[in-house]
């Protein structure tokens, strides 16, 4: 029934593909192009929006028939212009926004959340791929948005980042939208730090939307 109506894990591994791939290769922000917080995916219909001090990595960003993937980083280290703005935590952000959904995203968590805790869809969270990889160490729904605790002990390759996470998914311009935060390896920073960075994303994200 659900599958007819609400076809969760075709959507939501659409959301995520480009994602898995680009963070399993991310690399090094070096300088030299236009440093930007906002841009514009899925044909105009989806509006990112990252906080203070993140800019996309254009050559990290993905559009294709399937989904969208933009990778958020160091302004400063992106633009090469140590005056731009510096993020106050040391960390990347990452969003993905899938096909159009034939229902509200806020309707659907319960069902969302199900599908990534069964095989598939942790595979569609690692970054490997590999479902064995990745434990959801905490889920919850809040301001219209499924919030996960996350670690993914997949190898780090390019920019190490920490095996543990957090990701939001929701809805924007009617798509499912995924973001995450994922601090730097060594941060040190907390779970404090990276809810209020990721609530932030959310909310400047649906703001644009």
């Amino acid at each position: 029934m659900f599958a007819r109506r609400f076809p969760a894990g075709a959507l939501v591994r659409r959301a995520l593909w480009a994602g898995a791939l680009l963070l399993a290769a991310c690399v090094e922000q070096t300088g030299g192009v236009r440093a930007v917080s906002k841009v514009a995916v899925a044909g105009g219909a989806v509006t990112l929006s990252a906080p203070y001090g993140f800019c996309v990595d254009p050559r990290s960003t993905r559009e294709g028939a399937t989904g969208s993937f933009v990778l958020f980083g160091n302004c400063a280290a992106i633009s090469g212009n140590p005056q731009a703005p510096k993020p106050p935590a040391r960390a990347l952000l990452s969003a993905s926004v899938g096909l159009q959904s034939p229902q509200p995203v806020a309707e659907n968590f319960a069902q969302i959340e199900a599908f990534f805790r069964s095989e598939a869809g942790r595979a569609a969270l690692a970054r490997s791929g590999k479902a064995a990889d990745v434990e959801i160490l905490s889920a919850r729904v809040r301001d219209k948005a499924l919030i996960m605790k996350l670690r993914d002990r997949s190898a780090s390759r390019g920019t190490p980042v920490a095996e543990t996470y957090w990701r939001a998914v929701t809805g924007a311009g009617g798509r499912i939208t995924a973001l995450s935060v994922m601090p730097l390896a060594q941060s040190g920073l907390g779970d404090d730090e990276q809810l209020a960075l990721l609530r932030d994303f959310v909310a400047r994200t649906k703001s644009a939307n």
